[in-house]
């Protein structure tokens, strides 16, 4: 290897070192009232836009006992999802959302074509069989989005700077827009913060009965 070939080597390495020293990351555990973990809440850095992703590999919600599975998907745009029929019941899976309107056949076993999610938004699906059956796609505009798993824990990893604040949706989120807007602004890289969310699950307020966003205000 020639005395230029090194140079320019060494000058990446420092450059993907400088980068990652300058990375950001930080993590959320999210409650609710009663200090339960919150799942499936959606936090944003809205810093970077996220890049159409035609060709991502397909994501899917399922239809497991009468719901969908997972209640919320967060997706890029240009995201296929399919929806297949794990119960031994028909299903018909429609959606009169701004940002994506679409109703599958009545189907059972068979497959039906996947859907794609091109314009970011929150698109609240429902099952024309059952009333109750509820789900929300989420097509996040940002390239740092993440998802609480069943802990209530997210992780945003190597944001190009720190943002000054962090969004935050959940269906149930007595919220308008179910948004709430967290201030980070004082948060150093790789901090943990813990939150309160002010969620109320519906079918404890209200029973049986599935709700757009902002439905239980």
């Amino acid at each position: 290897m020639n005395y230029r070939a090194l140079r320019y080597f060494a000058a990446l390495a420092a450059l993907l070192s400088t980068t990652s020293l300058h990375a950001v990351d930080l993590s959320l555990s999210l409650y609710d009232k009663d200090g339960n973990p919150v799942s499936l809440a959606v936090v944003e850095a809205r810093l970077t836009p996220a890049p159409a992703r035609p060709e991502a590999p397909m994501a899917e919600i399922d239809q497991v006992d009468r719901r969908f599975v997972p209640m919320v998907l967060l997706v890029p745009p240009g995201q296929l999802v399919n929806f297949p029929n794990s119960d031994n019941v028909r299903h018909h899976v429609y959606s009169f959302s701004d940002i994506k309107q679409f109703s599958t056949p009545l189907y059972a076993d068979e497959n039906v074509d996947p859907v794609r999610f091109d314009t970011p938004g929150v698109a609240v699906l429902g099952c024309n069989i059952h009333d109750s059956m509820v789900a929300y796609v989420y097509v996040s505009a940002w390239q740092d989005a993440g998802l609480s798993d069943t802990a209530g824990q997210v992780t945003l990893t190597g944001m190009a700077e720190k943002p000054q604040t962090l969004h935050i949706w959940h269906p149930w989120l007595q919220t308008p827009d179910n948004t709430l807007e967290l201030d980070v602004s004082n948060a150093a890289t790789g901090e943990h913060i813990e939150l309160a969310l002010p969620v109320v699950n519906p079918e404890q307020q209200f029973g049986f009965r599935a709700l757009l966003p902002g439905g239980t205000q």
